[in-house]
């Protein structure tokens, strides 16, 4: 089950937050770069699918890594001409799990950024168990969704009108487990990075944006601090401590040969 795309132009939100200026691909391509290059397989010759590809920003940013071998499906009519005025091989689908369903055993990874809690609840069991029997035996997922332990929890959840849900980090493996994936790691992601203070003897400490930057960064770590202290509080120090707490988690286990 997935929404209505003759009813909704999801371009609507998307572009809210993303445009195809060279700047935006270019930022975008290096966030992708940094959220996915840890996880990456080395072998440059890999099957990859992209679910949800979006604008295929994280498409292009594999394309730069050097991954030969990839495309990518959507629904949104918008996202995916995007896709293709970029020279992107994406596909527009009706029914994602209907297409994962029918190639079965080709990718040796599939990435969904941002996608899952766009699936309503009593179907994403079956969508997550399609990105499966679609991967390769030993095959990976690479998959990011909203953090509900996150303090802007809420927000995160409903600023999108096409989420059904958040994820904990239990949830979320739990998810993954029952769908037939193995050796599931569900880790952090930080959107925010500490600015970088080698430019601190450079022209760029006149510039107002680093010395906003150096303040947002200091309350980010006076807020998050504060956040975990509750959790210790709320939860105990051996929970509490190890709660992630940033606005995503990202997730990447092995399909069960």
């Amino acid at each position: 089950m997935e929404m209505n795309t003759e009813k909704i132009d999801y371009t609507r939100h998307y572009k809210k937050w993303h445009s195809d200026t060279p700047e935006h691909i270019q930022a975008m391509k290096h966030y992708s770069q940094g959220l996915l290059i840890p996880f990456l397989p080395t072998n440059k010759e890999i099957s990859i699918l992209e679910v949800g590809c979006g604008m295929g920003f994280a498409m292009l940013a594999l394309q730069d890594l050097g991954y030969i071998n990839h495309e990518g499906i959507d629904i949104d009519y918008g996202q995916v001409q995007s896709c293709l005025q970029k020279g992107l091989n994406v596909t527009q689908v009706k029914d994602s799990t209907a297409y994962l369903n029918s190639h079965k055993n080709q990718y040796d990874l599939i990435i969904a950024l941002d996608v899952i809690e766009h699936i309503p609840q009593e179907g994403q069991l079956d969508f997550v168990k399609g990105m499966c029997k679609a991967l390769k035996p030993d095959g990976q997922i690479i998959c990011t969704v909203p953090n509900a332990n996150s303090g802007l929890a809420s927000r995160w959840r409903y600023i999108d009108w096409t989420h059904y849900l958040s994820f904990t980090e239990h949830s979320l493996d739990f998810l993954l487990y029952n769908a037939g994936f193995q050796s599931i790691e569900v880790v952090p992601t930080e959107f925010f990075h500490p600015p970088n203070f080698r430019l601190f003897f450079s022209r760029s400490i006149f510039r107002s944006w680093f010395w906003k930057s150096i303040l947002q960064w200091t309350i980010f770590r006076f807020i998050r601090g504060f956040r975990r202290l509750e959790m210790i509080g709320e939860l105990g120090w051996e929970q509490g401590i190890s709660v992630p707490l940033s606005l995503n988690l990202l997730a990447r286990g092995s399909k069960q040969p």
